[in-house]
């Protein structure tokens, strides 16, 4: 026995699973139907959670998929997917409003001979036709999985300090495709035929995937990893030795990085609100700590201090508690605090290239990083091929492929963004379309560069006046995916320009027919007053905003007469902390940052 599990060791090893995931599929596949399944994903850079169909009938039938992937890396990102006779994937990359990893959220999919959507929280976002779906005709078992691929440019670097981590599906239900005669979906073409809460485990329904793997995944699915408890099915991903639901690891800071008056900090897990708002657990030599909140995800922290310069980058993190049932506790933890450099007023960027011209070189995304993408692939044509009606031929050469997200570190303030695009690789309009959206709105839609220039020639996109209240700017990109082989295909991009238009002062840009005075007093104590004097009627707007870019309150919007006017937020129910005013007068945009202390 202990030659075997010495040789089974061995082999794991080997193949690369050094951990262990969860999969949970049906004992009998259907064809055809309306899929659901509401549930939490596992958060963290290098893993997905997963729900789909699985043709797994292999060599007697071709291998087929029906895909909803969501990955730990991404904040508002998620993946749609076909799989079909050749293995050829038909991917959808898309955009979604929320952070799928802070709550449930109700996922599913339609598949009839004709199409499959995809569905979230009962809205259709997507759909695929064509030959491919016509292929998709045998029958597939309903299943899930937890588990962390090799794949860095799909995935993200994967970091086992986050380990564990654990996905929660509340419940799955399915309805047969019945055409004219159903009772639910589309065009009611689908009856409801079960729906499974995870109160206990159904045998008759389900089988655990034991000592299962494939090339390509760092874990082997056990079935110690699937768990149920209080109306969830869980599906944990863990270390070779903490199997199970169980978490004995404390907390861990993942790094820490200053903004301004304000410091970072994200844990390896989630937290309890009680230790992570306790201002007493943080400690810098020489700084007092005024504030501190937990965000949505329940694993970032926000610090408030009355300084923005810290005379030492080491800080001390104690006694800080996970969400487990019995709390693990980081006792204590040296955190080296990241003290940015600002990129300044203009940033260039060759996005995925190096530092060329007066162009930055690009980089991955991370918290010691002022920009860089999540997950991409480079290319990089040769330099014999002339880049039409541009002095930038280096710049327009190499490409960032099969990017979802671009962030910048920027000052608050509005900016001015140039994208910069040139088609390289595909010489025909259709064959690369997609999306793009910045701070949350959809600015760019259905994107097909050869459709406004030829082959090897610039197409940039300017946008004015995007206003970056939390310090990051962010870009996605939505795009339609299909084909063997992505190391040119999805979404791209080949550099950004970004120009500062104004500052977060009231000092910038303030035309003659009004004067701002700054908010009295600030610091404050529940209430705040904003005057504005005006020598002419203004439509004016005022509004507040917190950190993150949340609109608190809208302090006033409309038209005013001249004179000296004084306007009052009451922010009695606002948490203490820093928020920004922004203030809209004519069209003209200024910001003050102030700070509430009750």
């Amino acid at each position: 026995m202990r030659q075997i599990i010495i040789l089974y060791l061995v082999q794991a090893v080997i193949l690369g699973q050094l951990y262990r995931g969860a999969e949970l599929r049906t004992v009998e596949p259907v064809l055809y139907g309306k899929f659901e399944a509401r549930y939490k994903p596992a958060q963290g850079d290098g893993l997905v959670s997963s729900f789909f169909t699985y043709n797994d009938d292999n060599p007697n039938t071709p291998w087929a998929e029906i895909d909803i992937e969501l990955l730990g890396v991404y904040d508002r990102v998620v993946d749609f997917n076909t799989i079909t006779w050749g293995q050829d994937s038909h991917i959808r990359q898309h955009y979604v409003s929320f952070n799928p990893h802070e709550d449930y959220h109700t996922y599913g999919f339609e598949w009839t001979p004709d199409y499959v959507s995809w569905f979230i929280d009962g809205e259709e976002v997507y759909r695929q036709v064509g030959a491919h779906i016509d292929s998709l005709h045998y029958s597939q078992k309903i299943m899930m999985n937890i588990w962390n691929p090799v794949y860095d440019d799909w995935v993200g670097a994967w970091n086992p300090e986050i380990l564990p981590r654990f996905s929660y599906y509340d419940y799955v239900s399915y309805a047969a495709y019945t055409p004219g005669e159903g009772d639910t979906g589309s065009d009611s073409n689908f009856t409801f035929m079960w729906k499974d809460d995870f109160d206990v485990f159904d045998y008759n329904r389900w089988e655990k995937s034991d000592d299962h793997t494939w090339g390509g995944n760092q874990s082997l699915f056990i079935d110690d990893n699937i768990h149920y408890e209080n109306g969830n099915m869980i599906l944990c991903l863990t270390t070779t030795s903490d199997i199970g639901y169980v978490d004995y690891s404390e907390p861990k800071v993942l790094w820490a990085r200053q903004y301004n008056h304000t410091i970072d900090l994200q844990f390896s897990e989630e937290i309890t609100s009680e230790s992570a708002v306790d201002i007493t657990n943080y400690s810098i030599s020489g700084i007092s700590f005024l504030d501190a909140s937990l965000m949505n995800d329940q694993r970032t922290v926000t610090l408030v201090m009355g300084t923005d310069i810290l005379p030492t980058d080491v800080m001390g993190v104690f006694n800080i508690e996970d969400d487990n049932n019995v709390p693990n506790i980081l006792a204590w933890q040296a955190v080296w605090v990241d003290i940015p450099e600002p990129l300044g007023d203009t940033i260039k960027i060759n996005a995925g290239g190096p530092a060329e011209l007066d162009f930055l070189g690009d980089q991955i995304w991370s918290s010691d990083k002022e920009y860089g993408f999540i997950a991409g692939n480079f290319q990089t044509i040769n330099s014999e091929i002339d880049i039409q009606n541009t002095d930038n031929d280096i710049v327009y050469r190499s490409s960032l492929n099969r990017v979802a997200s671009y962030k910048v570190r920027l000052n608050p303030g509005a900016y001015t963004l140039k994208m910069l695009f040139s088609e390289n690789h595909y010489d025909a309009t259709a064959d690369r379309v997609f999306d793009i959206t910045v701070e949350g709105d959809l600015v760019v839609d259905d994107l097909d560069v050869l459709s406004h220039v030829s082959i090897n020639t610039p197409h940039d996109i300017t946008l004015n006046n995007i206003e970056i209240l939390d310090g990051i700017l962010d870009i996605y990109f939505s795009a339609d995916i299909y084909g063997a082989g992505y190391a040119a295909a999805g979404p791209f991009i080949n550099g950004l320009e970004i120009y500062l238009e104004s500052s977060l002062s009231n000092a910038l840009n303030t035309p003659s027919s009004f004067k701002l005075e700054k908010p009295f007093p600030n610091p404050f104590n529940n209430r705040i007053s904003i005057p504005i004097i005006t020598s002419q009627k203004c439509d004016i707007s005022i509004k507040v905003f917190d950190l993150v870019g949340r609109n608190i309150n809208t302090v006033f919007e409309g038209t005013l007469s001249s004179g000296k006017k004084h306007f009052v937020w009451d922010a009695k129910v606002a948490a203490n902390g820093i928020y920004i005013i922004q203030s809209i007068i004519n069209g003209e945009r200024s910001y003050d940052k102030v700070m509430l202390l009750k």
